[in-house]
């Protein structure tokens, strides 16, 4: 027989998060103590047997006051490719961990419900999911910023197309909050503060209680057009960059509450309760046909190092590796600045071109070097932050088999103004890597929108349809040269 007390739905999720074909990493936020409730917080989940209403499993994770209550569990042992329905909530307890009854025998009527579908196993021949970027969290930022009250609409749409779309994940490529654009948020509880209005708009929320959602940051969840030199620049005075460094510090803190806990750059250790334990920002994962590699482009970003990096070394060669490793494969990689197509115009829009890959040639000309070099195949960037959708293909002058294509897909809330097409360069060499030459491009889409990228071989499908539903674009890319 079950153990019944009080447990309540989580008040920020749940977030069904990093999943593969047979586990899960299911997250939410519980909140501070109530006596006489208990003096701990903690997360419990269970996923139910198919088709009952008993746990097959649970598991406990203990809510922190310095996560702001936020955590994560994994549930494994799954079927791939299958629904399962389960539950997340939270209690308190005067009770340590580890003395807890099993998670597996707690009644948890109380808590809040979902399903979600387990990954395709490795090597499946299909998939279909949508990405996007750049979202406002209400209507509150959406009056300062001339959004229109767009900012949760998109994900209701999504959510409707699952019925006949099937669809294996969420991929949000940045700008999830806009921090500094009308909080000026610069504490934890600020920082964190805007991810519970974020995360707790209805469409967005029922949409990640369900499909698998994997997160990276942007600007945005820091400071706009941020880069690491802002703690190291000497033109800078000492409180300056000392204010820039606790700013740093706080959104970093929430970006691990709210985003990092519930993706695979967490690596579970055997540490009772610690949630926000890991050694980096960037990760990989596969679904089905494809593999995934996130990257980290704001926390290891300097335009003042020699020469300029957007990511570090040991990032650069995770990623190189990682794209040997199935050199012929289906490959993502995603990077919240697109790199390529680059911004066309100087003088005024210079600060946005060093924003993006085009600020650091000569790590771009090495990777792109390495692509070709190697006869690295069937690799697609994913990237957002421009507040426009479009897709460019890259050819080699020197390898007429290379073949490169970017897919940027922002915003999921536009903007009042939105850069015009022709400021982005849509064919020619690309500036400072003259083997490299923009063949194709189109696809363009100014108005709040979302992609989904549906991949039957040989062929890359992408639809970009705007925040109520209707298709605007649609291309087939071919991989292979």
């Amino acid at each position: 027989m079950a153990i019944a007390f009080p447990v309540y739905p989580v008040t920020v999720g749940p977030i069904v998060g990093a999943t593969t074909d047979t586990s899960v990493r299911l997250w939410g936020r519980g909140g501070p103590s109530r006596p006489p409730g208990g003096r701990y917080c903690y997360l419990v989940a269970q996923v139910l047997m198919p088709g009952s209403t008993l746990p097959s499993q649970g598991a406990y994770v203990l809510l922190r006051a310095e996560d702001d209550f936020t955590g994560s569990v994994d549930l494994t042992g799954l079927l791939p490719g299958q629904v399962h329905a389960y539950r997340v909530g939270y209690f308190f307890s005067d009770v340590e961990q580890h003395l807890l009854a099993p998670a597996v025998g707690l009644d948890l009527q109380g808590a809040s419900a979902g399903a979600f579908r387990t990954a395709r196993q490795p090597g499946s021949p299909e998939l279909s999911f949508v990405f996007g970027s750049c979202r406002s969290p209400g209507p509150s930022e959406d009056e300062v910023v001339g959004l229109g009250n767009r900012g949760d609409v998109v994900f209701g749409t999504v959510y409707d197309q699952l019925a006949g779309m099937p669809t294996d994940l969420l991929l949000m490529v940045g700008d999830q909050i806009y921090a500094d654009v009308r909080r000026d948020a610069r504490t934890f509880e600020e920082y964190c503060a805007a991810y519970r209005e974020a995360f707790t708009q209805p469409n967005l929320r029922k949409l990640m209680a369900r499909v698998p959602t994997y997160m990276v940051l942007d600007d945005h969840e820091i400071a706009d057009n941020w880069s690491m030199d802002k703690l190291v620049d000497p033109k800078l005075s000492d409180e300056k960059r000392w204010d820039n460094r606790v700013r740093f510090l706080a959104a970093m803190e929430a970006y691990r509450a709210y985003q990092v806990v519930h993706g695979p750059a967490l690596e579970r250790r055997d540490v009772p309760g610690l949630t926000n334990t890991l050694t980096r920002y960037w990760y990989d994962f596969q679904v089905g046909p494809a593999r995934f590699f996130v990257l980290d482009t704001r926390t290891e970003r300097y335009h003042l190092a020699r020469p300029p990096q957007i990511i570090g070394p040991p990032q650069m060669e995770a990623l190189k590796q990682w794209l040997m490793q199935d050199a012929g494969g289906l490959k993502f990689v995603v990077s919240s600045v697109p790199l390529f197509p680059d911004v066309r115009l100087a003088g005024l829009m210079e600060a946005e071109r060093k924003d993006k890959w085009a600020g650091f040639l000569l790590q771009r000309q090495h990777l792109l070097d390495f692509i070709r070099d190697n006869d690295v195949r069937r690799v697609v960037f994913l990237s957002g932050d421009i507040h426009a959708s479009l897709w460019s293909e890259l050819r080699s002058t020197s390898r007429p088999d290379f073949r490169l294509y970017s897919v940027i897909s922002s915003a999921f809330a536009a903007p009042a103004f939105v850069a015009p097409e022709f400021m982005y360069e849509q064919a020619g060499i690309l500036d400072g890597q003259s083997d490299y030459v923009v063949t194709r491009h189109g696809g363009y889409v100014q108005v709040s929108n979302f992609t989904r990228l549906t991949w039957r071989e040989p062929v890359l499908r992408v639809e970009v349809f705007e925040r109520k539903g209707a298709r605007i674009q649609d291309a087939e890319l071919r991989l292979d040269a």
